[in-house]
């Protein structure tokens, strides 16, 4: 570790680097980063609102329910019992949950000072179901004030348990306060500044943070989840630019701090931590995925707060391997169930895909700070990509069930609760910021960034000295028409950026036809010849109330190749329309899509389906009888669905007959909510490969250990069957299913349940088909009833009928 003196002449120089200096020259500022305009009211119209809706009215709401008493998490009674215990008296329950579930409330506290900002224009519903979240930060914020300590400490886990705080690094303490800082800063926007509960205790909790890390004697502390740093900086920005520059500088100071030493911990120098080697020596996005994208996004974040340049060129090498090697078409990151981590360079298996949601939610993040840091579009192009196609579909359309996992090829029900549902309120916190992430500013607060293309509008307090309100019409992403109204309060000159998307901003994949440089701009009706800097065409003007600027973008259904090293994705094409990548799913190709093909030269056209999925644009191929509809509406009707088609025939799976086993309804004594539990699985009539089932499909009654459960076929007509076929899923390597410890075979009769006779033994062998054969019956269902062995589940990859 560093001595003092030259960990504080280090501080010195970040603290003069952030006050900036009004005498700073005006190349200097230019390379300032930008900030982003945060709206305390704004109106969303269009593709948007459909989301924000689906977000405000079930999404969140249906998350309070789960997290009070008598949901599937109960995790705000953590913090009720945790204020009994500080005021003295009875804890009147034990704590439930992951010992980091007070992140959750945070989250979602956040979610809602975001969705609450969104003006409702008269939309009953929506009044409504903000009224409901007004109520529910009423009654939650008391009580999540009564579970903070006098020092400004909070974690319910660790006091409910008696545990000295910061004892245990598996027990996330900073993943939940960093939280909490960041539901601080977002209601005290909210409010406007009027009501300064949550951020004063955030705040408190911030300052006993300082008081307790840092520099000898403080302590040093490598935390397991680094969302902390990002949330020190927000605290820091906010108390910048409430109280004036160098105000925040502590937050920062100790945020840099502890990235500095993360490795220099031996107990915990390890890539899955991102504490294996100092940040400045980074290159590859290694580890838990969700953890290095935060990460990521806080070296990001102090690179461009402090100046520093080797953090500056470690974001940079970083991103270059996140996005150019290890990033999947849909945006989503992190590749391996391993450690819920990246893969290597070019490993993007499609079936076994992590992509956890909240790795995209960090992505998103991460890319925003990219492009405050480097005044480039080309971060926003991946922003755009990750939020439309792996964070927009987490959730299904009804708004109630989510993905904690995101396969870009599967067939699994999205579910409404997790056993660590930690992306519940990073999902909607991720998406609803796009109201304050569609604009940005230059330090010198004279030039704008038009990053996103959200219709509705609202109004900026200074832009070049006077206030600007701003709206937009368009009807992106189905449509690339976009035109941006400005009404400056007082004619005004400065400096207009509008985003034109890179639809192939990642190395790893080409798009055909290429449509870069592809637009046209009209100021007021006139063409326009813009400047293109860094992704964005540029105008500078003297803007008076009324300018139209009239953005077209093409819109063509785009061919996506990947690098020919992603072994997945060899001979196969994904398909993208604007910012949305497609899927072909098995409900629109006679029950199997895995057997479509697309020929490289058939011809493609979007077609707008307003009866299909809410409303979607679709991609329609004649030749090949192909009905593509956008990832993010996938999996919302059964079935299998996948982004990557095949272009050759040979490479599609050959159409099975249909047998008495695939046409079944199938039925089971337990659902779990687990990401790859799917009935549909056992009898997909796919091959059963148990050394790399891991990530696939299957049918399973974890968690329950040791019961009795069954699964059943009903037949769609009567039939004689004398024989079946079962590979069970055993996941002895890292979990806990079993082979059953026993099981037998039963038929319908009449309504009635009856054993089999003549049965051959029901073998329990593990990667291979158990057979058994008995006596023939006719019957219109068969039920497979299983024992699990003790302390032990059990699953099914395939079961076939004879």
């Amino acid at each position: 570790m560093r001595d003092y003196m030259t960990w504080w002449l280090a501080v010195l120089a970040v603290s003069l680097v952030c006050a900036g200096g009004a005498g700073a020259a005006e190349g200097e500022a230019a390379d300032r980063p930008l900030s982003p305009v945060h709206f305390q009211h704004v109106t969303v119209r269009g593709f948007w609102k459909d989301h924000v809706k689906r977000m405000t009215e079930r999404w969140i709401p249906h998350c309070i329910r789960q997290m009070e008493e008598g949901g599937a998490g109960q995790e705000l009674l953590n913090l009720v019992r945790t204020a009994r215990v500080l005021k003295g008296e009875p804890a009147g329950g034990t704590f439930t949950g992951c010992p980091w579930s007070d992140a959750y409330i945070h989250n979602t506290i956040e979610a809602v000072s975001l969705a609450l900002a969104v003006d409702p224009e008269g939309d009953r519903d929506l009044a409504d179901a903000q009224a409901f979240l007004r109520r529910k930060l009423d009654e939650w914020i008391p009580i999540v004030l009564a579970a903070q300590m006098d020092d400004g400490y909070i974690h319910s886990y660790h006091v409910l348990k008696g545990i000295p705080p910061y004892s245990n690094i598996g027990n996330h303490e900073f993943y939940v306060q960093g939280y909490f800082l960041e539901a601080g800063v977002a209601h005290y926007r909210m409010t406007g500044g009027k009501d300064r509960r949550l951020v004063d205790a955030a705040r408190r909790c911030a300052d006993h943070l300082v008081a307790t890390f840092g520099p000898e004697p403080k302590r040093m502390w490598v935390y397991g989840h680094p969302g902390m740093g990002i949330a020190l900086c927000r605290m820091a920005g906010l108390v910048d630019e409430v109280e004036g520059p160098g105000k925040g500088d502590k937050y920062l100071q100790l945020a840099k701090y502890l990235f500095d030493n993360r490795h220099t911990v031996e107990k915990y120098r390890n890539a899955y931590h991102q504490s294996d080697r100092p940040v400045v020596e980074m290159a590859d996005a290694t580890g838990h995925a969700v953890r290095a994208a935060y990460f990521y996004a806080g070296v990001a974040d102090l690179a461009m707060r402090t100046g520093d340049q080797a953090y500056r060129a470690a974001a940079d090498r970083l991103w270059a391997s996140a996005v150019d090697r290890r990033m999947y078409v849909t945006g989503g990151v992190g590749s391996t169930h391993q450690g819920e981590a990246f893969g290597g360079d070019y490993d993007l298996p499609n079936e076994a895909a992590y992509c956890e949601s909240c790795a995209g939610c960090g992505l998103s993040f991460w890319a925003d700070r990219m492009n405050w840091l480097h005044h480039d579009a080309q971060y926003i192009d991946i922003a755009e990509r990750v939020l439309y196609n792996n964070i927009l579909g987490a959730v299904e359309l009804a708004g109630e069930n989510f993905f904690y996992q995101n396969p870009l090829a599967a067939a699994q029900k999205r579910y409404p609760w997790h056993g660590c549902p930690c992306c519940v309120g990073n999902i909607p916190r991720a998406l609803l910021a796009i109201k304050d992430r569609m604009y940005a500013l230059n330090a010198g607060r004279d030039t704008f960034f038009v990053n996103h293309f959200v219709a509705g509008e609202g109004t900026i307090s200074d832009v070049a000295g006077t206030p600007l309100r701003i709206e937009q019409q368009t009807e992106y992403p189905w449509k690339g028409d976009v035109a941006i109204l400005l009404w400056p309060e007082t004619a005004t000159a400065f400096t207009l950026k509008v985003r034109l998307p890179d639809r192939a901003a990642s190395d790893l994949y080409t798009a055909a036809p290429d449509l870069a440089g592809r637009f046209t701009l009209k100021v007021n009706g006139r063409a326009e010849a813009a400047e293109v800097v860094r992704g964005y065409a540029t105008l500078r003007r003297t803007w008076k109330p009324g300018d139209r600027v009239d953005l077209a973008l093409p819109m063509d259904v785009q061919r996506v190749r990947a690098d020919a090293r992603v072994e997945a994705d060899r001979g196969r094409v994904a398909l993208q329309r604007g910012p949305i990548v497609y899927n072909i799913e098995d409900v629109d190709h006679a029950g199997h899509c895995r057997s479509v093909f697309l020929p490289p030269d058939a011809p493609l056209c979007a077609v707008w389906k307003a009866d299909l999925l809410g409303g979607v644009m679709a991609v329609e191929c004649a030749d090949a009888h192909l009905l593509a509809i956008p990832n993010f509406a996938r999996l919302n009707r059964g079935g299998w669905s996948q982004v990557w088609i095949p272009e050759r025939p040979e490479l599609a799976e050959p159409r099975p007959e249909p047998t008495i086993a695939s046409t079944s309804k199938v039925t089971t004594s337990f659902r779990t909510h687990e990401s790859r539990f799917s009935t549909d699985a056992i009898h997909d009539q796919k091959e059963p490969k148990q050394s790399d089932e891991r990530g696939t499909p299957l049918l399973h009654w974890w968690p329950h250990l040791g019961t009795r459960e069954w699964v059943q076929y009903d037949f769609q007509k009567s039939a004689n069957v004398s024989a079946v076929e079962v590979y069970w899923y055993d996941d002895r390597a890292w979990g806990n299913c079993r082979i059953p410890e026993s099981w037998r075979m039963l038929y319908r009769d009449k309504g009635e349940w009856r054993p089999v006779t003549g049965a051959s033994a029901c073998g329990t062998e593990r990667d291979r088909w158990n057979r058994v054969t008995f006596d023939a019956v006719t019957t219109d269902g068969l039920r497979l009833e299983v024992q699990c062995q003790k302390g032990f589940s059990a699953g099914i990859l395939e079961w076939r009928v004879q």
